[in-house]
């Protein structure tokens, strides 16, 4: 063999060599997790989202030998949050649990920096989240057919909290004064967390929002749930008809807690941690815990979860669009 041929011969094997998939990240992805994986939550300490990472995390930590870390990042309706997961590396180390409807809302309504339907990848969802109409006992009404014949009699009147234009209680609102034929008063807060001691306190008389945070008031005979944006009654409130029962139309929309990574996360390190979420989100304790705070606690396959947002994508972006639905 002349010198010049082995030449050849050594470019073209060169050649070949890159053109095949390498196995070194496959090797690694195959020993993940191998160090710390962070579960980011994009909002505050103690609210729904952060108290279901934590639990999941100290389950999956046990179920994959590892240490799960879950990191807060509040902001702009999740957006700072879901951002630093587009941002980080695409290696599984780090992950995003978030209210599957900001994936869907966010875009419609910030100038982002990135596009969750691009940059995110999505894994399994992880708890539904069923929204109940709630008013305050002051306000005279006993029902759902009481509390719709109240606002129509009084057009604009009839005040409503939410976490701010464009959260999901807002546009929980919105959907229902579309399908009731109603004016409300709308009153933005800065989080779901105020607008309870505002109803108490007779600054505003309704809302939307998880029966976790109205239990207590519920009990206590000073807020009153009307009905639950869910295919059928709970078990949290199985006295509380369902939106479609009460209204006629299914003018209410629950949302889920669901989990994300960077897109472009290794297939394997993905299907892993959605295998290990199944067994996770099936354990007694997890289903307890769920179950005790109003949630229903499940996994799905990525397509599942997928085919979810973009009906969510559909349906909030027309709201958006026909009540012109803007963050000032």
């Amino acid at each position: 063999m002349t010198a010049a041929l082995r030449r050849a011969c050594a470019a073209l094997f060169a050649v070949l060599a890159c053109a095949l998939p390498s196995t070194h990240g496959w090797a690694q992805a195959s020993d993940w997790p191998s160090r710390p994986v962070r579960i980011v939550v994009p909002y505050p300490p103690g609210t729904g989202p952060d108290i279901m990472a934590r639990l999941v995390g100290e389950k999956l930590a046990k179920e994959l030998k590892s240490t799960f870390i879950v990191e807060n990042k509040a902001g702009v309706n999740g957006s700072i949050g879901t951002e630093m997961v587009v941002r980080a590396p695409a290696d599984g180390y780090t992950f995003l649990l978030v209210d599957r409807l900001t994936v869907s809302v966010n875009p419609l309504l910030y100038k982002l920096n990135y596009d969750p339907r691009k940059d995110l990848a999505s894994v399994s969802n992880i708890a539904d989240v069923s929204l109940y109409l709630v008013v305050s006992a002051a306000l005279p009404v006993t029902d759902f057919k009481s509390f719709v014949s109240h606002v129509k009699a009084n057009p604009g009147r009839v005040t409503f909290g939410s976490g701010g234009v464009g959260s999901i209680m807002h546009l929980n609102m919105v959907l229902l004064e579309e399908g009731t034929g109603t004016s409300l008063m709308h009153v933005p807060y800065k989080a779901f967390a105020e607008v309870i001691p505002a109803m108490l306190s007779g600054e505003v008389n309704a809302s939307s929002g998880g029966v976790e945070a109205l239990q207590q008031h519920v009990a206590q005979g000073k807020l009153r749930l009307l009905a639950v944006g869910a295919p059928s009654r709970t078990t949290a409130e199985p006295n509380v008809p369902t939106i479609v029962e009460a209204a006629g139309g299914d003018y209410m929309i629950s949302t889920s807690y669901s989990m994300h990574a960077r897109a472009g996360t290794p297939p394997d390190v993905m299907a892993k941690l959605q295998g290990a979420l199944q067994k996770v989100l099936a354990d007694a304790e997890v289903q307890g815990s769920a179950t005790k705070r109003g949630l229903k606690a499940y996994a799905t396959t990525p397509s599942e979860l997928d085919r979810v947002i973009g009906n969510d994508s559909a349906r909030i972006g027309k709201l958006v669009r026909d009540h012109n639905i803007k963050v000032q």
